[in-house]
């Protein structure tokens, strides 16, 4: 859709609308959003992290269940401009090595996340799994606008976070 249209009403007998066109996102606002993935991502493997093996409580568990919303929320694919392709791979880059130790760490605690016995470790699944979502929109995004000279390198690290999400979902399934 390349506007979104509003009926403000009626003007005397002649319907009133106005077209409006969101704006496309330039490169900088992407590489924003990465930033803040990318802080979110920290945040999310630290929590995993710090975790106890023992001991843990719910209210850190929900802890983490926070940031992984968190950085659910801040995945969301805008259009981008195939000049500016390799700034966005470079940017995932670094978002890469936070997943894969925070998705590492979440396979390691789950003994201690069951020890909670109250349903921890299916919310942790709830979570893996829709944030896994999230992130395949993204790559699909990715993927979509990237252009011809980078599409095989975009494919190879979609597959890569793929292996990352699936040996996490996999232990909590």
């Amino acid at each position: 859709m390349d506007s979104l249209l509003y009926y403000l009403g009626q003007a005397g007998t002649e319907e009133v609308a106005l077209s409006v066109t969101p704006p496309a996102a330039t490169v900088e606002d992407v590489l924003k959003d990465f930033q803040e993935m990318e802080t979110q991502g920290t945040a999310l493997r630290d929590a995993i992290r710090d975790f106890p093996e023992t001991g843990g409580t719910l209210i850190t568990a929900l802890a983490i269940h926070n940031n992984t919303v968190e950085l659910q929320n801040q995945i969301v694919p805008l259009p981008i401009s195939l000049e500016d392709g390799t700034k966005v791979i470079d940017a995932i880059g670094h978002l890469k090595p936070l997943l894969d130790e925070a998705m590492r760490l979440m396979v390691e605690k789950k003994t201690a996340f069951e020890q909670l016995s109250i349903g921890v470790p299916s919310i942790i699944k709830f979570d893996l799994t829709t944030l896994h979502d999230s992130v395949v929109a993204l790559e699909n995004a990715l993927i979509a606008a990237s252009p011809a000279e980078l599409l095989e390198t975009a494919q190879t690290i979609k597959a890569e976070i793929e292996a990352i999400f699936e040996n996490a979902i996999v232990a909590y399934s």
